[in-house]
């Protein structure tokens, strides 16, 4: 039989049997709806899942814009608290066309009100976090800086200093208060007792550094030793160097030549020069290193101009030559204590005799600017190693011990450590007798390292309580301001200038997140502990006498 003609017949039977035959029907029936109804809900459901997609697609696109505006008012909040920036800078016209060229998206004015309501709960924010860390802090120190605004008004901004369980050196700005009237010692010090006693912490602070005179003669129930800034110091010393008529009459006229070459330098003859129109030491050194620097090139200025009465004669010339080789010499002691931040008063004692050794040198060879400031420093900080601050400060700095420990007075300073240590162990189980001698001679007669004091001591548990005397006394700072601003003059009169600008009720706020937004925010805090359980003492904790000296 012909196969074609058997499939035929085989289908035509299977036919006859009924609906359940198609089952084996040898293809695929293809569906068609019974009612034009399901058609309608199958192009409903399309329709909605295409516009459910829409306002998904929408709603992330939303998503990203709101994200890219948080994040454009976050970095203009950051640039105002880090560059100091007025808050009225986002009203002006310049910023806004700037703003609206990077980031052209509807809803991205921005005003001073706006600006002051996020800055202000953004400090409520750090506050909590620095009260925190003091809290847990035992051993603390102050610095106060003393300075005028662009308007006559003088300010102190205070900033606390304490050495972390990490031995960390950590420094918070806590205020900066509006001084009324004279600047005396004693209303500095009725500010720095109000800043202490809202803060809590009176009773841990033993040293306060401040840069205004006549401290140490405020008579106070507060057993605070007051110490004047190293910076200030060295400020006063040269001042006082420079008080000689001919001397002050070879600075001015060196501005003079610094202004002139500035007027007539315009033919193609390119001099950088600096003015100083202050008598500090550091725009002094600047200012006169880049004439030595460049004075054949205003020689040349002064000769085209026929201006002779700003001509530097041999002798002079040899004066500057003398202030600049002095000057550098202090610039050099300087950067030895740090680059930034503070520094301990560790260093002060042997950089000072380093010092003076090196100036003593210039003075032998007729340098008689070296001369001057080698007698004024030695009036102005001749006495330190009778300050029990800085001598014991230095012996516990395993940089600079032998330099107090191994000359007179050593057995002095011995027993003032042996003291500070039987005081942390009184009330705990004492150990044999002279065990402070035993532990002490293991420190004295360790080698030299090249560690970080406070990298020392903290791999130095075995010392028993001689690393909680280190902390003590390695938490005094050198200066009233970072280090940063006494050696670096730019970054100092970029500070100093922009914070006159800022207005009266904003000064304490920014330089508040000035200085403590960036430290706080990059360092473990215990955030999840309430902080009425952080303020409570720690137990057995006991705020040491201040040394007498």
């Amino acid at each position: 039989m012909d196969k074609r003609r058997f499939n035929f017949d085989m289908r035509r039977s299977i036919r006859g049997r009924g609906s359940d035959s198609t089952r084996f029907l040898p293809f695929k029936r293809k569906y068609k709806p019974r009612h034009s109804t399901h058609t309608a809900e199958r192009d409903s459901y399309t329709e909605q899942y295409r516009h459910s997609d829409l306002r998904r697609r929408e709603q992330h696109q939303q998503q990203q814009q709101d994200q890219m505006r948080a994040t454009f008012r976050t970095c203009v909040l950051n640039m105002i608290i880090m560059d100091l920036q007025t808050l009225s800078l986002v009203e002006e016209e310049g910023f806004q066309r700037f703003v609206n060229y990077l980031h052209p998206c509807p809803d991205t004015t921005l005003t001073a009100s706006w600006i002051r309501t996020e800055l202000l709960e953004m400090y409520e924010h750090v506050k909590l976090k620095v009260q925190k860390e003091l809290c847990w802090a035992k051993d603390l120190t102050l610095s106060a800086e003393l300075w005028i605004s662009g308007k006559d008004e003088s300010y102190l901004t205070v900033t606390g200093h304490f050495i972390s369980e990490n031995w960390e050196l950590k420094s918070y700005v806590l205020e900066t208060a509006h001084l009324l009237g004279e600047h005396t010692p004693e209303k500095v010090h009725q500010e720095l007792w109000r800043i202490s006693t809202e803060w809590k912490i009176s009773e841990k602070i033993h040293v306060v550094v401040v840069n205004v005179d006549g401290m140490k003669k405020v008579k106070s129930k507060a057993r605070w030793t007051y110490m004047p800034c190293f910076g200030h110091t060295l400020q006063k010393v040269f001042r006082e160097a420079m008080d000689n008529p001919g001397w002050r009459d070879l600075l001015k006229k060196c501005q003079h030549v610094v202004a002139f070459v500035h007027q007539k330098t315009t033919d193609g003859r390119h001099v950088q020069l600096s003015q100083s129109l202050s008598v500090d030491w550091l725009p002094v050194l600047t200012m006169l290193e880049k004439i030595t620097d460049n004075w054949e090139t205003i020689s040349e200025v002064l000769s085209d101009n026929l201006n002779e009465e700003l001509w530097l004669n041999e002798r002079e010339l040899r004066m500057l030559g003398s202030m600049v080789i002095a000057l550098r010499e202090v610039k050099d002691i300087l950067r030895e204590m740090g680059k930034s931040g503070y520094s301990s008063v560790s260093s002060i004692i042997p950089l000072s005799d380093k010092l003076q050794y090196i100036l003593r040198g210039h003075q032998q060879n007729g340098n008689k600017v070296a001369q001057r400031i080698s007698e004024k420093y030695d009036h102005h900080i001749g006495n330190i190693k009778q300050n029990q601050w800085f001598t014991l400060s230095t012996a516990l700095d395993p940089n600079f011990k032998g330099s107090v420990l191994h000359h007179t007075g050593a057995e002095v300073i011995k027993m003032h450590i042996r003291n500070e240590m039987h005081k942390l162990r009184s009330g705990s189980n004492s150990r044999e007798e002279g065990a402070e001698d035993l532990i002490l001679q293991r420190y004295t007669e360790s080698g030299t390292t090249t560690l970080s004091p406070l990298k020392f001591w903290a791999a130095k548990k075995e010392l028993k309580e001689l690393p909680f005397v280190a902390r003590k006394y390695l938490t005094v700072v050198s200066t009233a301001i970072p280090m940063e601003r006494v050696t670096q003059q730019e970054k100092s009169w970029l500070i100093s200038n922009r914070r006159k600008c800022l207005e009266l009720e904003d000064i304490n706020m920014m330089l508040f997140l000035n200085n403590n937004h960036q430290t706080v925010n990059s360092s473990p805090l215990e955030d999840q502990r309430p902080f009425t359980s952080l303020c409570s003492p720690r137990p057995g904790h006991q705020r040491s006498s201040s040394p007498e000296y």
